[in-house]
């Protein structure tokens, strides 16, 4: 059908996050946990920047018995970057990490796999141990997950494995596969900053920029002497045309290792680029100015010219319908006091409104046309 373009649902609106975790809010004040797991599986469907809308939805699969759910919706946690929490969440917990483990240990105790519940509860108190915010007995050891600091070396010898993993598929170019094995190193032990620097050297293989540069800035805050976290971020920030804040950081890294040849030669590539953009800039910068007085001497000429016409007394009438002559749009030529000269052309202007206004006309005559045609096809 001709029209049939006019017959079509218009597209539904993208969910708006912001109205999707109010009506969770809602829901959970309520404990509706159906209702806001339904809302949480909305959230977690949308390009997910945040480990928050999974741990929540954990939280309502816990609340509903979902235990599988539960361990999934964790595990996917454990691979975003560690963060800090409000305290009051859950006694004991400080971090995102430690609320996700913690909500693993008890899913796994209620699918009666209490070896992994309590490997859980291990690494949920090792973390807490190694950040300073565990609460031990009287005896050092927690009453619930053993001793944080055997705890905490197996984890750390397990990140190891992870990374040593990671690092065999660096050597074989699958940035991919290393990425993966780095991040559940990351897992085990998310302040090891070797770790961090090998995952952020494969997305910068694979050109990942945004997540490379978090996990450079990682390494850094892990240990601000690591000269490596520094010509990361530099390498990070040149390829994301960040040339001002790429020289910052690598003129930082040069002097922490003044004989670093890869970091000079980064630095002065980074430095070439500046000096060649702000060339270019003082360049244009150059142009505009002698643009502008180019301009204004024009403008002072003319504006000579209308003093010396407008000086003396009042014209006439002729001399009125003279001036109106020259406003025209024309190519013929008129004479004045013996001398001929074609009168300047004044454009059009035509406004972007005025075209689409048109257009629209343009098809609503169209679409009449049409509609007479078709009624008039029928009663033939």
């Amino acid at each position: 059908m001709v029209f049939e373009f006019l017959k079509r649902e218009p597209e539904a609106p993208p969910p708006n996050p912001v109205l999707l975790l109010a009506e969770a809010q809602e829901f959970l004040k309520e404990e509706n946990f159906e209702g806001a797991l339904g809302k949480f599986d909305e959230l977690c469907s949308l390009p997910v920047q945040s480990p928050l809308p999974l741990l929540s939805r954990a939280t309502c699969r816990l609340h509903l018995k979902k235990y599988e759910g539960v361990v999934e919706d964790c595990e996917k946690v454990l691979k975003f970057l560690n963060s800090d929490v409000d305290g009051h969440a859950e006694e004991g917990c400080t971090t995102v990490h430690s609320l996700a483990l913690m909500r693993m240990a008890k899913a796994y105790k209620e699918l009666g796999r209490l070896d992994d519940s309590k490997s859980a509860l291990m690494r949920k108190n090792a973390l807490e141990h190694k950040l300073g915010r565990d609460t031990l007995d009287n005896d050092g050891d927690n009453a619930e997950g053993g001793d944080p600091e055997e705890a905490a070396r197996k984890e750390r010898e397990i990140a190891e494995e992870w990374k040593e993993k990671g690092n065999v598929e660096y050597k074989k170019e699958n940035w991919a596969a290393a990425l993966d094995h780095y991040k559940n190193g990351l897992v085990y032990d998310m302040y090891n900053a070797k770790i961090h620097g090998n995952a952020c050297m494969a997305l910068i293989k694979m050109k990942r920029w945004p997540q490379a540069l978090k996990h450079a800035e990682q390494c850094i805050a892990l240990e601000p002497k690591w000269v490596k976290g520094y010509y990361m971020k530099g390498m990070v920030l040149s390829n994301e045309s960040k040339i001002e804040q790429a020289r910052d950081v690598l003129r930082q890294a040069v002097k922490m290792e003044p004989q670093n040849e890869q970091i000079k030669s980064l630095l002065d590539e980074v430095e070439q680029r500046v000096d060649y953009v702000e060339s270019r800039l003082r360049r244009r910068k150059t142009n505009n100015n002698s643009s502008a007085a180019d301009k204004s001497s024009v403008s002072e000429k003319d504006t000579g010219k209308h003093s010396a016409n407008d000086s003396g007394p009042e014209t006439n009438g002729a001399d009125d319908n003279q001036a109106a002559v020259e406003d025209v749009d024309s190519d013929e030529e008129y004479c004045d006091d013996g001398s001929c000269r074609t009168p300047k052309k004044v454009k059009l202007q035509v406004t972007r409104k005025q075209v689409t206004d048109t257009l629209i006309d343009l098809c609503a005559a169209a679409i009449g046309v049409a509609i007479v045609w078709l009624i008039v096809a029928r009663d033939e």
